[in-house]
């Protein structure tokens, strides 16, 4: 009986000084009161900046950014996309990135810092870079990679020089608005409807020269051509006239409409997408790029 008592009375001494081991250990590393991660709170990009701040985005094929960049525009946006990544812009990810990262991380952080290390070099202070360029990329939830890019962005924008440089995200979740908590840039049925559309003729044209391109009887004269084709597509993108109900209705409607905001917007998003699902301004945008092509060939 006296051994077993003597043994736990070890047991709960040898128990009392690991427990308080382990909270000096605690207190010397800071997790005795531990500083809980919370997302930092962004500069907002306002309505009233649209006219002077740029929006930079980039990591597609040169036939969707080209495209994109045209929806941008036609929304009332600045918009420039970055360069193609290269080496050294994968090198400078790697240089103020997180150890570890995927190489399509390297790339697309090290060619943003890159790009903003170049308008430095232009002449551009830092405080006319963060007041005058955004960043605009998608994202996701979880803890995959590709949800944790946006944080990757802002680290390595940090150790670059470039501390509260904004990073707009799109997420398929709840769009461009509520992602960014501001106004400056909307989620609008014209916008949404303009990059599913230069998506998908991104993807067809990129489809079409890789058909074309191993037949073609002069070398180059398939990327020659489909670049007229972009940029007449691109022109036709930028300037399209979007759909209003108080142009489009009948004369004794209008005032209707214009007193009214429910009804107004009511109509202008069934017309919006009446008219990006059958209206004829894309057919007759992509008629017109294969009437270029057709005579470019000839």
């Amino acid at each position: 009986m006296a051994t077993n008592f003597v043994q736990i009375e070890n047991d709960a001494e040898i128990k009392q000084r690991l427990e308080a081991e382990r909270m000096r250990l605690r207190k010397i590393a800071g997790l005795d009161q531990p500083d809980h991660f919370h997302r930092p709170v962004e500069r907002a990009f306002t309505a009233e900046e649209r006219d002077q701040v740029t929006i930079l985005f980039g990591g597609f094929t040169w036939k969707h950014e080209d495209l994109i960049r045209a929806v941008f525009q036609g929304c009332g946006y600045r918009c420039e996309k970055l360069p193609v990544p290269n080496v050294a812009g994968f090198q400078t990810g790697k240089e103020f990135g997180n150890n570890g990262q995927c190489n399509p991380t390297y790339f697309t952080v090290g060619n943003l810092v890159q790009y903003l290390q170049f308008l430095e070099k232009e002449g551009l202070s830092r405080r006319q870079i963060l007041d005058n360029y955004v960043f605009f990329t998608a994202g996701s939830c979880g803890p995959c990679r590709f949800g944790m890019y946006e944080a990757e962005y802002r680290f390595a924008l940090k150790n670059a020089g470039f501390d509260g440089f904004r990073v707009l995200l799109f997420k398929d979740s709840d769009g461009i608005k509520a992602a960014s908590g501001e106004p400056g840039l909307k989620f609008t049925i014209d916008f949404g409807f303009g990059m599913l559309n230069a998506m998908h003729l991104g993807d067809v044209i990129n489809d079409l020269i890789y058909q074309i391109r191993p037949y073609e009887a002069n070398k180059g004269d398939t990327d020659r051509v489909f670049r007229e084709m972009v940029d007449g597509l691109c022109d036709d993108l930028r300037n399209r006239k979007s759909f209003e109900i108080e142009q489009s209705a009948p004369a004794w409607a209008k005032p209707k409409f214009k007193n009214n905001k429910v009804l107004r917007n009511t109509f202008n998003v069934f017309g919006k997408w009446h008219e990006h699902m059958w209206g004829k301004d894309y057919l007759n945008a992509l008629k017109s790029a294969r009437d270029r092509k057709l005579i470019a060939h000839a």
